[in-house]
């Protein structure tokens, strides 16, 4: 069976196959990641639903260069360069579960790509939430000192738990349209 078909059919196959599926992953994975790799449960996970949907589209259509690539020429060079795109596609795909916010009793967390901050409840002096109606909103967790930490609202459960966290803590909590 697999002496009928050639590998360059069987890589474009692929590489056309991860451009096909990518928008199903983008929209399905972002829901489920906290659940799968955010395995802490003593944490509230706020997940960048936006930032990571186009994590994933790149990664897949890194990906797909990368098969691309295998079924353009059999060469050692494109073989060695090829397997490069591969990795750096898983590595994309990868590092889209690792941006997002955490939020328990101690800590409000948040991770990006490049970075992350961290603030205590003791330290924080204010929450604010910063909307416009119909859209995502900002939280802004403002510490005594006044630095901020400004966290995008994707889900209305957070709403809720950032309200009961603020109100447990004794956190001043204001909620305002923005102008």
């Amino acid at each position: 069976m697999l002496k009928k078909y050639s590998p360059r059919l069987i890589f474009a196959l692929i590489a056309i196959t991860c451009l096909i599926i990518s928008p199903l992953f983008a929209i399905f994975v972002p829901m489920t990641v906290p659940d799968l790799f955010l395995t802490d449960r003593s944490y509230f996970y706020i997940y960048s639903f936006k930032t990571n949907v186009m994590l994933i589209l790149t990664g897949f259509a890194i990906l797909a260069a990368g098969f691309a690539l295998l079924s353009w020429k059999r060469q050692t060079i494109t073989y060695i360069v090829s397997f490069g795109v591969l990795i750096i596609g898983f590595v994309t795909l990868y590092s889209s579960t690792e941006t997002y916010t955490a939020i328990n009793e101690n800590v409000v967390y948040k991770k990006q790509l490049i970075g992350s901050q961290k603030m205590e409840w003791d330290v924080i002096g204010k929450v604010a939430f910063e909307y416009v109606p119909g859209a995502i909103g900002n939280y802004k967790f403002i510490d005594k000192s006044g630095n901020e930490m400004i966290v995008k609202e994707d889900k209305e459960m957070a709403s809720i738990f950032i309200y009961q966290m603020a109100n447990k803590k004794n956190v001043p909590y204001d909620e305002y349209e923005k102008k």
